[in-house]
């Protein structure tokens, strides 16, 4: 009976029309974010290089003329001279211009050197620079991972320091707006699964198996054929952007917040880098038990709504619901630190990188996260448990 179960809702979801539009969707995504968006993608440590070369000329240039005409004395008010300004710059481009052109990112990491760009100019590519990467979260460990990345990674490229790599663009994505978009394309393509029942009144009306345990197995068969989808995708960005930046390793650095220990003044915090590693081992599971929850709550609410448009706006407004009364600044909801709500780890990337405990200026245990979302987990359960008695098969279907 389970494999009937488990084998009707996988040809149901494969078969859904709305669903393979989302995977096809999600693979033109992927395919133009790493063939496409990536390339043209520019942060704040980046060097123009034709910007470069003009301006090695053009300094040049100026010495080339000054030494020419006698011009080299510096001034009285200044103590420096055209001459030496422009030499002294010429000198700083041509050496990294060469590490560029050379690819030695070590020796581009070790030169302090970087032209200053005009603030009032935009760059063509500023445009790509979209917020669902954690980009300007990591902005803050820039020169902490530069340590590590000189001392420690071999070999080095400019796409470890860009953070080009397939392991480096899935942390940016987690800790950017990743997990609310996997939970979102959850909850899309799985909004259906219960109320497509109600279609089928005669068929279901039937079934011997236990209301619960039928429930439990439909929601958990939606759920794998969506991990499923989720690992393919996975799988293919990871090779094709792979193939032309690098795959990454686990040692590469990721920004992590450290939380002074208790008993010790908050200001003693702080702002450090772990192993990629450790960063999935963190969030892997975290999101794991997120997907399991929020595939539940839609078994839940489609339950009670049996309606299956307003179920996927009833779960997407539970995921969103935060943002109305989540700031920058809030610290506690009710009188309550909200480390204690599950819905602050909703941003998996936080609890993963101890950013919570910057928000609630506290130190907040990973495993308080963990325990948080099993608790939320075991009442959403126990809701379920209650609803299927409550609406039993024949009146859901009826």
């Amino acid at each position: 009976m389970y494999k009937q179960i488990i084998e009707e809702t996988l040809k149901y979801m494969w078969r859904n029309k709305k669903n393979r539009l989302v995977m096809a969707l999600s693979l033109g995504v992927v395919l133009v974010h790493s063939l496409l968006i990536l390339p043209n993608l520019t942060e704040d440590f980046d060097v123009d290089v034709a910007q470069l070369e003009r301006s090695i000329v053009s300094n040049q240039q100026t010495f080339e003329d000054r030494l020419e005409t006698g011009q080299t004395l510096p001034s009285f008010f200044t103590g420096t001279s055209a001459y030496q300004q422009a030499r002294n710059e010429y000198v700083n481009q041509r050496e990294l211009l060469t590490a560029i052109r050379t690819g030695d990112a070590r020796r581009y990491l070790t030169i302090n050197y970087r032209p200053q760009e005009d603030s009032g100019s935009v760059t063509e590519a500023e445009g790509f620079n979209i917020p669902i990467l954690g980009y300007a979260q990591e902005r803050e460990f820039q020169s902490m991972k530069n340590q590590v990345y000189v001392n420690e990674v071999e070999p080095l490229s400019f796409h470890h320091i860009h953070e080009r790599t397939s392991l480096q663009q899935m942390h940016l994505f987690l800790i950017g707006w990743g997990p609310y978009i996997l939970i979102f394309l959850l909850l899309f393509m799985i909004s259906d699964v219960v109320t497509k029942d109600r279609k089928l009144t005669t068929q279901k009306l039937g079934v011997s198996k236990n209301w619960f345990t039928y429930l439990m197995v439909k929601s958990l068969a939606a759920l794998g054929f969506v991990a499923l989808f989720f690992a393919v995708i996975t799988g293919i960005f990871y090779l094709v952007n792979g193939i032309q930046y690098g795959f990454g390793f686990g040692s590469l650095p990721a920004g992590v917040f450290e939380a002074a220990p208790e008993g010790e003044p908050f200001h003693a915090s702080i702002w450090s880098v772990i192993d990629l590693s450790t960063f999935f081992i963190r969030a892997l599971p975290l999101l794991a038990l997120l997907l399991y929850g929020f595939t539940r709550l839609n078994t839940l609410v489609s339950l009670i709504i049996k309606q299956d448009v307003v179920v996927l706006i009833a779960t997407s407004f539970a995921l969103l619901f935060p943002f109305l009364y989540y700031g920058e600044e809030t610290t506690e909801l009710l009188g309550l630190n909200i480390s204690w709500y599950p819905q602050t780890y909703y941003q998996v990337g936080g609890a993963a990188t101890g950013m919570i405990d910057a928000i609630v200026q506290e130190p907040v245990p990973y495993s308080r996260g963990i325990i948080v979302v099993l608790v939320t987990l075991l009442i959403i359960e126990g809701l379920n448990y209650l609803a299927s008695k409550l609406i039993t098969r024949q009146t859901f279907l009826g």
